[in-house]
């Protein structure tokens, strides 16, 4: 269990997860702008894999914040930096779980109070004979 954990901790992973995210990132950028935002979100953004290497990344901040003792006088630098990162994928969580998605779409000097939803709720098919 001591080899996990300080497997987990380590700053060896802690490079590599930004790394990758870094890289998935990128590779998304580019998709999104040769084949739109919905190949980007499904290829990479919706993948679990990306979701895993987000919660790893989280635990290894929580770790290393306790590991380097950032909680003392001396580090609270430190300390805020990180616990600002953890709000951040936390709040992006948040939001990613418990928030909904779609479109609303607002004429200039006008109101409006519907929008399109991103799920797919209801398909209907009409087939017309000719």
């Amino acid at each position: 269990m001591k080899s996990f954990t300080k497997i987990l901790f380590s700053m060896k992973l802690t490079a590599f997860l930004l790394l990758a995210l870094a890289f998935a990132s990128g590779t998304a950028t580019f998709l999104e702008n040769d084949f739109g935002t919905i190949s980007a979100k499904a290829a990479i953004y919706n993948a679990v894999w990306f979701e895993v290497t987000i919660a790893i990344l989280l635990i290894n901040l929580i770790g290393n914040m306790f590991r380097f003792k950032m909680y003392k006088r001396s580090k609270w630098g430190m300390f805020i930096f990180h616990l600002s990162l953890i709000v951040i994928i936390l709040g992006a969580a948040m939001t990613r779980y418990l928030g909904s998605e779609g479109i609303m779409h607002i004429r200039e000097a006008s109101t409006s109070n519907t929008i399109t939803s991103a799920k797919t709720y209801i398909t209907i098919t009409s087939k017309q004979k000719i």
